[in-house]
């Protein structure tokens, strides 16, 4: 149940992408952000008042950490946005996925196994394929603030699941400060920003989408059961996310993709098969192995 929520939640924020292609063409990034999460503050208030109000100052350090962790990486990837090409920063971001594992190994001691690393580098070169579709790569200061966001977001992965397996029960009210976190941290960027923005009728549907769907019930999802397979195997998982973007780029907005990245999706979806069929395997070999040990007790 944990893998396929979470691949649909990979689905679902596969399709933001395209949206806010569209949407930034009247709208600028930081009132994106910003309505959005204002929006999803609000009804998470209203719908889960009792359970927010009962948590919010027993978790609050919990809150700030994983709050920062994901606020900081909308900050950096909007702000990077200013200084590089949005081809590099998907690049970029989506490494996120390699570093929560690289955080996963030295954090939480997690067993990195030969076909865990096989995997890493297969869904690395696969996201590289996709994204810039082979091309040259070279850093600059957009690149670098994206970088950040990168290991801001893999931080906030590796939080999801060390917090959430502390705080059982309050995944609610951790979602809650992720999402005032980053409203408050656009406030200054929205504040200072000249663009003029102007709003239509599809722009309104998109962003209560986004911030129902895609944030609330999305931050929800992976709250509640990302912990139960833990952080390399949703690492894996969420390196689907490029390829849904694009599947749903070409579906929307009408885009096409060249053998280079059709590459890049079968290496992809490849390794995230490989991984879960692996971890599957050796949780079954270390539940067979736990149930030995039980019976020898037993029987001695």
């Amino acid at each position: 149940m944990a893998v396929f929520l979470l691949s649909l939640l990979v689905i679902v924020w596969g399709t933001t992408f395209p949206i806010e292609k569209i949407m930034l063409e009247s709208i600028s990034p930081f009132t994106l952000n910003l309505v959005r999460f204002l929006i999803a503050d609000v009804v998470i208030l209203i719908i889960f008042f009792p359970s927010i109000k009962r948590d919010f100052f027993s978790i609050w350090k919990a809150g700030l950490m994983i709050g920062i962790s994901m606020g900081a990486g909308f900050v950096f990837q909007t702000w990077g946005l200013v200084y590089t090409t949005p081809a590099k920063s998907s690049f970029i971001t989506s490494m996120y996925v390699v570093f929560a594992v690289i955080l996963s190994f030295i954090f939480e001691k997690t067993k990195v196994s030969f076909h865990t690393i096989l995997a890493l580098i297969i869904a690395s070169v696969g996201i590289y394929m996709i994204e810039l579709s082979g091309s040259k790569f070279d850093m600059n200061f957009g690149d670098f603030l994206t970088f950040l966001c990168a290991i801001s977001f893999a931080f906030q992965v590796l939080l999801m699941t060390i917090l959430t397996k502390k705080h059982e029960g309050k995944e609610i009210t951790l979602t809650f400060y992720q999402f005032l976190i980053i409203t408050v941290a656009n406030i200054p960027f929205y504040a200072f920003s000249s663009y003029h923005d102007s709003w239509n009728l599809p722009d309104v549907a998109f962003i209560i989408y986004m911030a129902i769907v895609a944030s609330i019930i999305g931050i929800i999802i992976q709250a509640k059961y990302q912990k139960k397979i833990g952080t390399v195997s949703s690492s894996f998982i969420y390196a689907g996310e490029p390829v849904m973007a694009t599947v749903f780029s070409v579906i929307m907005l009408k885009s096409t993709f060249s053998k280079t990245e059709i590459i890049g999706f079968v290496m992809i979806t490849f390794a995230a098969i490989w991984a879960q069929l692996f971890h599957l395997s050796s949780s079954s070999s270390s539940s067979s192995s736990s149930s030995s040990s039980s019976s020898s007790s037993s029987s001695s």
